[in-house]
């Protein structure tokens, strides 16, 4: 659809139509979210040479593509230079460098441009701790994780799906099902709606423990809830009950 819309945007060029300020931006953001990063580059160097000036939006897009490449070197450059050229500092540049960089294993970088967000004033939501909590889950950082969920939840922060699922997710594939079943009681308890995967990673993580019964028992509530679970957690569960005699303690 992007390069649909590519074709089209220069074919009205090239019939002498002058795109504004607007047209280049949703090209460059459309662009990049395909990640055809050189074409969203190229209509950049295009529109300032019109005498265009790309805005913070423009700026956002390329950010975003540039993470999304892996091209984090680049994505820093272009986030400096965005505050070089006048415009104000906001959550919405820094989350998503933050999250390319958490994407992309520099969990560290991360962790310093969260605190430099802290330092200049820069409101840090919801999105911000996700961002840093899945990166932080990503490298088996669970104490660090747990402790952005209590520094959010002083902040006055909802914590979200995202939030509970990363957290859940990783405890169970560590072997600390516990912990993870005391975050799905904090989730509900908070109004918060699951993942679908959610119950599936729990699911797995007590068959991994050989807690065929419990499992059952949430693989139960998982059909109730008419919700379809994974191959994968069907496969883990049957392969803990075919252990010894724990399918017929499942079943009676």
């Amino acid at each position: 659809m992007a390069l649909e819309g590519f074709r089209i945007f220069n074919d009205l060029k090239d019939i002498g139509y002058a795109p504004d300020k607007v047209m280049y931006t949703t090209m460059i953001h459309g662009l990049c979210k395909i990640k055809c990063i050189g074409d969203a580059r190229k209509l950049q160097f295009e529109m300032i040479k019109k005498g265009i000036v790309p805005n913070e939006y423009t700026y956002n897009s390329l950010i975003y593509g540039l993470c999304k490449i892996g091209n984090l070197k680049y994505a820093k450059k272009l986030y400096k230079e965005v505050y070089f050229r006048g415009y104000k500092e906001t959550a919405l540049s820094s989350n998503i460098l933050i999250r390319g960089m958490c994407l992309h294993g520099r969990t560290e970088e991360a962790r310093g441009l969260f605190q430099e967000m802290s330092e200049k004033g820069i409101a840090r939501d919801i999105i911000t701790y996700n961002s840093l909590i899945q990166g932080m889950c990503k490298e088996g950082n669970t104490v660090g994780s747990m402790n952005l969920l209590g520094e959010l939840l002083e902040q006055g922060l909802q914590p979200s799906t995202a939030t509970y699922s990363a957290l859940i997710e990783k405890f169970c594939e560590t072997g600390d099902v516990d912990e993870a079943k005391k975050l799905w009681k904090d989730m509900q308890n908070r109004g918060v709606e699951p993942a679908a995967h959610t119950r599936d990673s729990i699911i797995t993580g007590l068959s991994k423990e050989g807690y065929a019964t419990e499992g059952m028992e949430w693989l139960a509530a998982v059909l109730k809830s008419k919700l379809r679970p994974r191959k994968q957690t069907f496969e883990r569960l049957i392969e803990c009950l075919s252990q010894g005699d724990k399918l017929d303690e499942a079943l009676f």
